[in-house]
């Protein structure tokens, strides 16, 4: 009995040991798991708000990022995200602990029927000693979990916005003028009988299954003459929200960087971001390069005019005025006027992705903007102009190109086109979620 007894006991504890070493490496699988689901998330989450682009903002696509041992906020790219989130649940890439992400916007592994726009991996594993096993030659274990958090991209349905609530005329299109929305659609919010106004041989086209949805039940005003409409308005449509509406307004400071910009005659140089007080004019001949960042039109707003040319890239310019440093200066806004060229692009991540021309809220110009005359643009990026027209004579070329204003002005060529992701333009959101 003593020897059944002992063989016993040694049978018992060893099952128990295992038990123990067993139970506790799931209760770390457990917690790995839950911090892999965070760090995937949180990565997610601020690559939605801040742009998922392979490249851009920090953005690397298809290389392993190993977290630091002890990461600190704030976070400037989705892995920093990812690793604090890690490590707010107890795991840092440091001793017997590992902490590593990846980001891609091919198909996620191991995963069938999900194709999201973007994706993170992250990885999070450790070491665990083993307490009775030990004596068997198991001194420890790994213990590992993967999380996969994807981000699926809505394109907005139209790309055109009108957001005038009552203004006769809120959409005019006139003489040859054309607006066509490619594969999205156009939307007046104008309750007005003739919110949509048109005449001479004028065309406002949705093409790829877009609608022209006007919230006025009647519209007296379109196709006065030989114009065109396709597909034919929906009428008593709700009104839209502004997509932008909750963008919030850079900083201007207490201080301009440069006070009445006015280009030389001819040549060519460049300027960089800031604080424009007095706006930004260019003329005659001459050739002018914008730098990327913000650029903040205290008054005077942006004009160019005369043969000059302007280009830039992750671009965008802020409308704005007031007074600043005892000195007054009035909102104005832009001007793209005679035969002047802009080939001018929005930044594509970013709190302002899209976004290349943007109205304070807060203000009004009585004098709208325009591209008028011979004025030949190439841009990407929306006009977003609230609560201020826009004035259409020249003509719009780029392949990305958006309108959320006021009201808009058409005599000249304009095509806007469907942005899928929102890189170009801005107006898409992000439906973030864990896939794995």
């Amino acid at each position: 009995m003593l020897v059944f007894v002992t063989l016993s006991l040694i049978f018992m504890f060893g099952v128990m040991g295992l038990s123990v070493d067993l139970g506790y490496s799931y209760f770390v699988k457990v917690q790995t798991q839950a911090a892999a689901d965070a760090a995937a998330a949180a990565a997610a989450a601020y690559a939605s708000a801040n742009g998922s682009t392979c490249g851009s903002g920090g953005v690397v696509c298809g290389t392993s990022y190993s977290c630091v041992a002890s990461p600190t906020p704030p976070a400037t790219t989705a892995m920093q995200a990812g690793c604090l989130y890690a490590k707010a649940n107890g795991f840092v890439n440091s001793g017997n602990q590992t902490v590593a992400l990846i980001e891609n916007t091919t198909t996620p592994p191991n995963e069938t029927g999900n194709a999201p726009n973007f994706w993170v991996q992250a990885t999070v594993t450790q070491t665990v000693p083993h307490l009775f096993l030990f004596l068997s030659g198991f001194k420890s274990g790994s213990v590992a979990s993967e999380a996969i958090a994807g981000i699926t991209l809505i394109p907005s349905a139209s790309c055109v916005y009108i957001l005038d609530p009552t203004m006769a005329g809120a959409l005019t299109i006139s003489g040859s003028g054309s607006v066509t929305a490619s594969g999205c659609g156009v939307w007046v919010n104008s309750s007005s009988t003739t919110a949509v106004n048109m005449s001479g041989s004028a065309i406002l086209t949705a093409t790829g299954g877009g609608t022209i949805k006007v919230h006025a039940s009647s519209n007296t005003g379109v196709c006065a003459y030989s114009c065109t409409v396709s597909p034919a308005l929906t009428l008593g449509a709700a009104t839209v929200a502004d997509p932008f509406a909750s963008l919030p307004s850079p900083t201007v400071g207490t201080t301009c960087t440069y006070t009445n910009y006015t280009s030389p005659t001819t040549g060519s140089g460049s300027i960089g971001p800031g604080v424009y007080c007095g706006g930004i004019n260019v003329g005659n001949s001459y050739s002018l390069t914008m730098t990327s960042g913000m650029y903040i039109m205290y008054g005077g707003g942006f004009n160019v005019a005369g043969s000059a040319s302007v280009t830039g890239s992750g671009v965008t310019v802020f409308l704005t005025g007031g007074t600043l440093g005892g000195h007054t200066y009035t909102s104005s806004g832009v001007q793209l006027t005679n035969g002047g060229s802009t080939t001018l692009s929005a930044p594509t991540s970013g709190t302002y992705q899209g976004v290349l021309f943007f109205q304070d809220r807060l203000v009004t110009y009585t004098t709208g903007n325009a591209i008028a005359g011979a004025a030949s643009t190439a841009m990407t990026g929306t006009f977003y102009f609230p609560t201020t027209s826009l004035s259409l004579s020249g003509s719009i070329s780029a392949a990305k190109v958006a309108l959320v204003v006021d009201s808009l002005s058409d005599t000249g060529s304009a095509t806007y086109d469907q942005d899928s992701t929102g890189q170009y333009t801005g107006l898409a959101h992000g439906s973030t979620g864990l896939i794995q």
